[in-house]
């Protein structure tokens, strides 16, 4: 099943195989937007240079054979905002990541969609523990999965600091 949920601003869809081909027509039609040189700055390689149809195309078909990619739209307009990206890893670790559109920075909607997917994992998933990895120079995701309570990780001589997140109902269970 896919996994979706809302927040009082957001709306979330994973993007699954059954999506109809109109749909991915629209998305691919936002893929360059969101993914702006400012946006991509701190994410890996194959989020940069995504400037046609075809990248965003190729880029959609990596990012949903490596993970399972969740849409995102403001519930009111239903304007694309930006992406979730989730891997499971050995059925209880989750790596998440996540891209906001540039003109969505800086009004909460990145705190939102953290907040609102925590709480559907919680309640629905059987994960036990979610892992953010950030780029060292990108303070604002470091500061706001701290204050969303993720711990950082010890340190490496990577460039990536981790951050994890305990789910309360794994807690509850053990």
């Amino acid at each position: 099943m896919a996994l979706a949920f809302s927040t009082s601003r957001l709306k979330v869809t994973e993007l699954s195989e059954n999506i109809k081909p109109s749909e991915i027509e629209c998305l691919l039609a936002h893929v360059p937007k969101l993914l702006s040189s400012v946006v991509v700055e701190h994410l890996p390689p194959h989020f940069h240079g995504i400037n046609s149809k075809a990248d965003a195309q190729a880029w959609f078909e990596r990012m949903t054979s490596g993970s399972q990619l969740l849409f995102v739209e403001e519930n009111d307009s239903n304007t694309a905002i930006g992406f979730l990206f989730i891997s499971v890893e050995g059925g209880s670790e989750v790596h998440i990541g996540y891209l906001l559109g540039e003109n969505y920075w800086g009004q909460g909607f990145a705190s939102e969609l953290l907040q609102g997917f925590i709480k559907q994992a919680e309640q629905t998933e059987s994960w036990a523990k979610l892992i953010g990895g950030v780029e060292r120079a990108n303070n604002a995701s470091s500061k706001l999965l701290l204050k969303l309570g993720f711990v950082e990780q010890p340190k490496s001589d990577s460039e990536v600091v981790y951050y994890e997140y305990l789910l309360s109902q794994f807690n509850l269970q053990n």
